[in-house]
């Protein structure tokens, strides 16, 4: 049963309850009424009786008992009594009330507004009479009195039960608006808000749901949003009670520690596999202490370990108790192995370095060989030759022929060998620096190759670069040139080497491109294209960028970027 039904059923029943109360209380009254108005006239018929007869006895004279006759007669229809006049001889006359009731009421009214009155017996002289009680004009006043105003009660109680309908049903309206916020909170609607009311008590209501509504929905979206950061975050996230046993996990954990148990919950989280930090984790968690990042091992069933960043937060109630402990676990194993490797390419790279340098070193050894010791003893056989060509030309043709022969060998052999001083050092490099040995390395290849147009574009300070950069900048281009020459099918190739400084980063910038056929660029490794690979591991070791850029038909452009002072970055 709805409230509102049940409070006009409430009130209803008390205006009914009022009505019939009102009702008993006037019969209540018309009763004594009745009985009292009954006494007092026959009382008072009595007395006018009693002294208009002056204790005179009774006579049958025409006269007196006419006139006495009548006054009874008058007594009884006006005061509604049935009179009775007796003498020594019997009933003299008597006087009946008036039977014209304007209304007649109903049997169960009269027997209970009816007096229970004795009759009233009163003897004078030789004769007496006797006054009944015959209040039935009196019953059908009250009758009438008290059912116009029992209509008129009815009439108010309707009125006043559908003035209460109303009445009740705009009182409950507020409330009617209050429960269906409610069923949307209940519902999760929790963005619903009340109205204003004009009554002041609903209006303090409504703003105070209003503002608790305001607050569950920020406090849900906020709990949300941390129950989907737990649910989805890459660490394990635990929860702990003052025992270190598992209270709450979330999913990562339980594939975390899937191996170690089916059901993570109410397991303690130090006998879960961390043999190495037992006794340390075991201190940390029974004393509720906070850590941060401590290395760790989870060995698991079939001997495998997982490193683990072990990290620890109490956790406390709204009175600043500590209630339990907020665990993460973050799984770094991927990240160790990746660190390791990241050291072993850094041990590879200063070994490619090293062998960089070495092999550079026993270049300009050879080339200081070659030229110091072979080209010396070439330059005398020459000589020597020359002169045997010289003395034996008219008188032995046989030994000048064979002189001419040795002398043609050496000059071969000196050009190969020059040739080779070169490509093991270029000796320009160090005696001229970086700027010429480019552009004469430019100008061999345009001798060479007459179809294709070099172009060297130099900008920037490139003198001061060390043995290193110098070694690095003419070992791509040259590599880079001699790749583009054997499969580009270029028509031009431009080289442009800058040195950019005075920005927040000093480098060194080399580009080389080609309007060639293209390639299709793809891994190095998979490919075992050792000339990239050299060109992109030398800029690699002195911490610098290469980049190739390439399509079919669209030429190929390598771009490597330096820091300056690259020979002290690895």
């Amino acid at each position: 049963m709805s409230l509102k039904l049940k409070v006009n059923l409430f009130f209803t029943m008390l205006l009914l309850v009022s009505l019939l109360a009102s009702t008993g209380v006037l019969i209540s009254n018309a009763r004594h009424s009745v009985q009292n108005e009954v006494e007092d006239t026959m009382n008072s018929a009595a007395r006018l009786i009693t002294l208009t007869l002056a204790d005179q006895p009774l006579t049958r004279d025409l006269g007196i008992n006419e006139q006495m006759h009548e006054m009874v007669k008058a007594l009884s229809e006006i005061r509604s009594l049935h009179i009775l006049m007796f003498d020594s001889q019997g009933l003299l006359f008597e006087g009946q009330p008036d039977e014209n009731i304007e209304s007649e009421p109903p049997k169960w009214f009269v027997d209970v507004l009816f007096p229970k009155v004795t009759p009233l017996s009163k003897r004078f002289g030789n004769g007496h009479m006797v006054i009944y009680a015959a209040p039935m004009q009196e019953i059908s006043e009250r009758w009438l009195d008290i059912r116009s105003i029992l209509a008129l009660g009815l009439v108010i109680f309707v009125f006043v039960s559908i003035f209460l309908y109303w009445g009740v049903d705009w009182f409950l309206r507020p409330l009617q608006r209050l429960l269906q916020a409610l069923s949307g909170f209940e519902r999760g609607d929790l963005h619903l808000r009340l109205p204003n009311f004009t009554l002041a008590e609903m209006n303090q209501i409504s703003h105070t749901f209003n503002r608790m509504g305001q607050a569950l929905e920020l406090s849900t979206a906020e709990n949300q949003r941390l129950a989907m950061l737990v649910r989805q975050s890459g660490d394990a996230i635990l929860s702990l009670d003052h025992a270190g046993n598992i209270t709450f996990c979330n999913s990562t954990a339980e594939r975390l520690f899937a191996s170690q148990t089916p059901i993570l919950k109410g397991e303690s989280l130090a006998h879960l596999g961390f043999a190495n930090h037992y006794k340390q984790i075991s201190h940390i968690l029974e004393n509720c202490e906070s850590t941060e990042n401590m290395e760790t091992v989870l060995v698991r069933p079939d001997g495998g370990q997982v490193d683990l960043l072990l990290s620890t937060v109490p956790l406390s109630d709204n009175e600043d108790r500590v209630i339990g402990l907020i665990c993460t676990l973050r799984d770094i194993t991927e990240l160790k192995q990746a660190e390791a490797a990241r050291n072993q390419l850094r041990e590879t790279r200063l070994l490619a370095k090293h062998m960089d340098e070495a092999q550079e070193a026993e270049r300009r050894h050879l080339a200081r060989e070659l030229h110091d010791e072979l080209g010396q003893c070439l330059t005398a056989i020459k000589t020597d030759a020359v002169l045997i060509r010289n003395r034996t030309e008219t008188t032995e043709p046989r030994v000048f022929n064979s002189a001419q022969a040795i002398i043609d060998t050496a000059s071969h052999i000196y050009d190969v060998v020059h040739n080779m001083i070169t490509r093991l050092r270029p000796s320009p490099l160090d005696d001229l620096g970086l700027v010429p040995t480019l552009e004469q390395c430019i100008a061999s290849w345009q001798s060479r190759e007459t179809t294709i147009n070099f172009q060297l574009d130099v900008n920037g300070t490139l003198n001061n670069l060390n043995e290193m950069m110098n070694m690095t900048v003419f070992r791509v281009v040259q590599e880079a040139i001699t790749n583009a020459v054997r499969h580009a099918e270029a028509s031009e190739i431009k080289v442009k080497v800058s040195a950019e400084q005075g920005s927040e980063d000093d480098e060194l910038i080399i580009d080389i491109q080609d309007n060639g056929k293209g390639m299709v660029v793809k891994d190095f490794h998979s490919d075992v294209d050792f000339g990239l690979l050299g060109m992109r591991e030398r800029a690699q070791s002195l911490g610098g960028k290469f980049e190739l850029n390439s399509e079919p038909g669209a030429g190929v452009r390598i771009l490597i970027t330096i820091p300056l002072g690259a020979d002290k970055t690895l």
